[in-house]
C-alpha cells in the first residue's frame, strides 16, 4: 500500500498543493477504505489536482465528486464528475446529494468562509453514510477575519465544533450540543484540520458478562 505522501511526491499530472502534515492524517483516518468501493466528495477542486491524486490513492473502485464555483476547475475523466456551484448554497448542494450515492468522504477544502463551512456541513454531514468521515481542511483560516474567523468570532469553526465534544457521548445524555451531530462517533483536531467521523447511535443499554478469566467486559447494545 502506498501512503499518501508517496502518491503525492510521484504525482505528475494537474497540480495541487497539500501541507505536509496532513498526509500521515489522511493515512490514519482513510487508508482502510483503499480498493474499496464507495463515493467521496471534495469542495474545492481547483486545478484538479488532488481528486486525482484521491483515484490513485484508493483505486479504480471510488467515485469522486468535485464540487466548485469556477468553470475553469470542470476537470472530469474517468472515476471523477465535477458539479459546478456555490457550497453555500443549499439547493445546489441537496441536488448533488439526491444525484449521488451516500457519500462515504467528504472534504471540504473549498472556500474556507466559516459561514460557507457551517452551511455544507449542515447539509452534507446528513448525508454522509454511517462509518463515513467529514474532513474540513485549513481550519486556521478560523483565525482570520477575511474568512469571517476570529479568535471571538460566532462563526469559527473550530469553536463551535469544539462544543461537540460532547455529542460523541449523547447515547447516554441523548442532548446533543449540534442536533445534525446525534451520529458522531469520534471528532479530531488537529492543526489546521477536523476529522468527524459518523456512526449510529442506536445503543439502548448495556450488558455486562464474564469470559474464561473471570474479567469483566461492558459491552453497549
Amino acid at each position: 500500500m502506498n501512503s499518501f505522501e508517496t502518491l503525492f511526491k510521484q504525482h505528475r499530472e494537474k497540480y495541487t498543493s497539500k501541507w505536509r502534515h496532513y498526509f500521515s492524517i489522511y493515512d490514519r483516518h482513510l487508508s482502510d477504505l483503499i480498493g474499496k468501493e464507495f463515493t467521496l466528495i471534495e469542495i474545492g477542486v481547483n486545478q484538479g489536482g488532488s481528486l486525482q491524486l484521491w483515484k490513485k490513492y484508493f483505486g479504480n473502485k471510488v467515485k469522486i465528486i468535485g464540487i466548485d464555483k469556477n468553470n475553469d476547475s470542470y476537470f472530469e475523466e474517468s472515476q471523477i464528475k465535477i458539479f459546478i456551484g456555490d457550497q453555500s448554497d443549499e439547493i445546489f448542494l441537496k441536488k448533488i446529494i439526491n444525484s449521488i450515492d451516500s457519500p462515504t468522504v467528504i472534504i471540504d477544502d473549498g472556500s474556507h468562509i466559516q459561514s460557507h463551512i457551517l452551511k455544507s456541513l449542515n447539509i452534507l454531514y446528513p448525508a454522509l453514510s454511517f462509518g463515513g468521515t467529514y474532513i474540513i481542511e485549513d481550519c486556521h483560516t478560523s483565525y482570520w477575519p477575511r474568512f469571517e474567523g476570529g479568535v471571538n468570532s460566532h462563526l469559527n469553526i473550530v469553536e463551535i465544533l469544539s462544543r461537540s465534544t460532547h455529542d460523541v457521548n449523547t447515547r447516554w445524555y441523548n442532548l446533543p450540543k449540534i442536533p445534525i451531530l446525534s451520529d458522531l462517533n469520534s471528532i479530531c483536531f488537529y492543526d489546521s484540520m477536523i476529522v468527524l467521523e459518523k456512526q449510529e447511535n442506536n445503543c439502548k443499554r448495556m450488558s455486562v458478562d464474564a469470559d474464561s478469566t473471570g474479567a469483566r467486559i461492558i459491552e453497549v447494545i
